[in-house]
């Protein structure tokens, strides 16, 4: 161990620099792999249920009467639709994922995924000026059931020029899992519907549950071929590959993160090689004293190795932590895209694993060229 520390004592700068590099790369490796874990959970999702939106963009509104044609499909069990709202609470950077649904079929069709009490259920359904907010959202801002929430949205424009809506919280929703997103808000269709100035009788998108035994693939095709001849087309998708394809917009986010990491370890190996060959080279005269000494080949090897190991472990655990860490204090922000974000004990072990590996293919090659040196040779070159 006193062979250890006076090399990092000796080369304390050189150490210090690898332990960053190290510890850089492995915050950005924890962050984005818990980012696409929660992602790609997320998505899986409530992945029988269909979404139908406008052929030519999920943006561009359908008819309200193609929800009544769907409904009475055969193939289709319980069907509800949805409009987009958004809007903001207090001030525009407090934007809401807001969300105009009919109450008692949508809730129908999410089932046991979204978990609400009968009593909060009963009056959000039976009283128009209410809304729900999922347990992320409300945590947020404070919100309690009962309380008048004011949400601003001035995009919409409504018949009599006001742009706030004044709400009253009538229940608050938790997901089923933690995949399950909770930062949303729900309003009601026919507050949106009667009270806008253009765009009435128009909704965003349509979302069925197939009937049992019926093939979601099928029922899809139904559901388009049923308005190939109308002026709004349709497509029709699994809400996993929905959510898979908003989520795109924003780019291909397995590939982004597959080639930041790759590019990230292919960079780190580099730097560990280097730097450890650079030490070798410097420590040929101890290397040479240690072989005179007796001590094996093998053993300079462990010695050398591990003293690369205990860097690289140590500051790649640092960069873990801290990707915990950072991955809380944003789990909140990020709950729309990736909920359930978190770094888990799997993941660390994996990190860990990989760093032991990393470590190892780094260093090993360079210190076995150097303790292959004959020892004269070695303690000439020192």
């Amino acid at each position: 161990m006193k062979f250890v520390l006076s090399s990092y004592r000796d080369a304390w700068v050189r150490y210090l620099l690898l332990g960053l590099s190290v510890t850089i790369a492995y915050l950005l490796f924890g962050t984005l792999v818990a980012f696409e874990r929660a992602y790609t959970s997320g998505a899986d999702v409530g992945a029988l249920r269909m979404v139908t939106t406008n052929k030519l963009s999920f943006t561009k509104p359908l008819p309200r009467a193609y929800f009544d044609e769907v409904r009475s499909l055969d193939g289709v069990g319980a069907s509800s639709f949805a409009a987009w709202f958004g809007g903001y609470f207090q001030e525009p950077r407090n934007r809401l994922h807001t969300i105009a649904v009919e109450p008692a079929s949508y809730l129908q069709v999410y089932g046991d995924d979204l978990k609400i009490s009968p009593q909060e259920r009963a009056a959000f359904i039976s009283q128009r000026d209410t809304f729900l907010v999922g347990e992320a959202l409300a945590a947020r801002f404070g919100w309690q059931v009962g309380d008048q929430v004011p949400v601003i949205n001035k995009q919409i424009e409504r018949q009599d020029g006001v742009a706030s809506w004044k709400l009253r919280l009538a229940g608050i929703v938790r997901g089923s899992t933690a995949f399950i997103d909770t930062s949303f808000v729900y309003i009601h269709y026919d507050l949106l519907n009667e009270a806008r100035a253009y765009d009435r009788d128009t909704i965003g998108w349509i979302i069925s549950a197939p009937a049992p035994g019926q093939d979601p693939s099928l029922l899809a095709e139904t559901i388009d071929r049923l308005f190939d001849l109308s002026v709004e087309r349709t497509t029709t998708d699994s809400e996993r590959s929905f959510a898979l394809t908003f989520v795109a917009q924003f780019g291909d986010l397995a590939a982004v993160t597959t080639m930041v990491l790759g590019a990230a370890f292919v960079s780190l190996l580099v730097i560990l090689a280097t730097t450890t060959t650079l030490a070798i080279n410097q420590r040929h005269k101890e290397i040479g004293v240690l072989k005179a000494l007796g001590y094996s080949q093998s053993r300079i090897l462990l010695l050398f190795v591990g003293e690369n190991l205990l860097i690289v472990v140590t500051a790649g655990v640092l960069g873990l932590i801290a990707a915990a860490w950072l991955v809380g204090i944003s789990s909140d922000t990020m709950a729309s895209i990736a909920p359930g974000i978190e770094l888990t004990g799997g993941m660390f072990f994996s990190g860990l694993l990989s760093l032991l590996v990393l470590g190892a293919l780094a260093s090993g090659p360079a210190t076995l060229r150097g303790i292959r040196t004959p020892t004269a040779t070695a303690l000439r070159k020192g």
